[in-house]
């Protein structure tokens, strides 16, 4: 049995993502026109949703400005995801497929993963890294589901971070799970530092997801 577990889930790996990243934008868009009256928020939305299409689609951008990009689309979307989806920001289990209860599907689609990585078949995690956390709904789980058990969490979001840090507060785990702002690529995580790795609902191409795959490995035990 492997000592160390990398979740990822969600994954998505993409030669061309344009459709995609098209499609997305839109949505958000659509999404800030029925949730908000107001012509400057909206304006707002609109202009995130146009860089960080930029960002992912312009070749001639630096890996900087890309970052900078997610970073300015999540901080001011980020709300609207948390009024929409709640605290877990990534889509449901749905078996079957009649069922209406949205926020447990969300649970229960991490529950899947990690059973999925065989999780639960060994010693249990007692520190998680959660690479994208968004908000930390994923990680606030799993410290609630495996008594002992720490979380820490990487975005590039200023908001992402700040908002999984108040939730932690509110919920009474700020002892157990904590998020901060860091690059995906450039973690600042010694080696060994963790036996369980998550990553989940990314759009990514084949060079990065195996970077990250590669930098979980070295900080799991």
């Amino acid at each position: 049995m492997l000592s160390s577990k990398i979740l990822f889930g969600y994954i998505l790996l993409l030669g061309n993502g344009s459709s995609i990243v098209e499609s997305f934008s839109k949505s958000i868009i659509r999404h800030s026109a029925l949730s908000s009256s107001s012509s400057t928020s909206l304006y707002g939305v609109r202009s995130t949703a146009r860089r960080v299409r930029d960002s992912i689609l312009s070749r001639d951008r630096t890996d900087k400005d890309l970052k900078d990009g997610i970073a300015f689309f999540y901080d001011r979307s980020s709300k609207l995801w948390e009024d929409v989806w709640g605290e877990h920001m990534h889509h449901g289990y749905y078996v079957p497929e009649d069922r209406t209860d949205h926020v447990q599907a969300q649970i229960d689609l991490i529950d899947e993963v990690l059973k999925w990585g065989g999780v639960n078949d060994g010693k249990l995690p007692k520190k998680v890294v959660d690479v994208g956390c968004g908000i930390g709904g994923s990680s606030r789980h799993i410290v609630n589901k495996y008594p002992g058990c720490t979380a820490q969490g990487i975005t590039l979001s200023p908001y992402q971070a700040k908002r999984g840090n108040e939730l932690a507060k509110e919920q009474g785990l700020e002892d157990r799970a904590s998020f901060q702002v860091a690059d995906a690529l450039n973690m600042p995580f010694e080696d060994n530092t963790f036996d369980l790795g998550k990553k989940k609902r990314c759009i990514v191409s084949y060079t990065f997801a195996y970077d990250i795959y590669d930098m979980c490995i070295d900080m799991c035990t």
